[in-house]
């Protein structure tokens, strides 16, 4: 028996060249309120900076800025493996950093499309506390048994500058 292991560089290769979408255009997210298990939250409440956890271990970083009534930012790039099952078998830091070209909300969730060159990631960002999130492959073609990555919020407010 052979056992598969799939393979993703987050933020800047897709899983096997799936989840493109060429065409679409740098945007940003209104500040649309969505209806999630616990309430109701707005895209402010997406924003701040998120680790991406493995283990209880983060090996990325993503920084989602609220401009106004709109969302922008980036992440740095990591690389995870998936075992057969979808399940995270390992996770971990990759150099560089990917900006997130556009972000929507659909059903609930914050639609985040990430570009690095040619190559475009799509994930879905769910919360489900104030401090903590699910990320999981979205999109087209996107691997439907891939675990969710972990997301701990490091702060929602912009550091204090003197």
């Amino acid at each position: 028996m052979t056992i598969l292991k799939r393979s993703v560089l987050v933020c800047g290769v897709t899983l096997a060249g799936i989840l493109l979408m060429r065409g679409m255009q740098p945007g940003r997210v209104p500040a649309i309120a969505q209806s999630t298990a616990g309430g109701h939250a707005a895209v402010k409440d997406f924003a701040g900076t998120w680790n991406w956890m493995f283990e209880d271990r983060r090996f990325a970083t993503m920084t989602l800025n609220q401009d106004g009534d709109q969302l922008t930012g980036s992440m740095t790039n990591g690389h995870i493996d998936f075992d057969e099952r979808g399940k995270i078998s390992g996770a971990t830091a990759a150099k560089g950093n990917t900006p997130i070209v556009k972000s929507t909300m659909h059903d609930g969730k914050l639609i985040l499309l990430a570009r690095n060159g040619e190559d475009e990631t799509e994930f879905a960002m769910t919360l489900t506390s104030p401090s903590t999130a699910e990320l999981r492959f979205y999109g087209d073609g996107a691997p439907q048994n891939a675990q969710p990555i972990r997301l701990e919020k490091v702060w929602s407010e912009p550091p204090i500058e003197k």
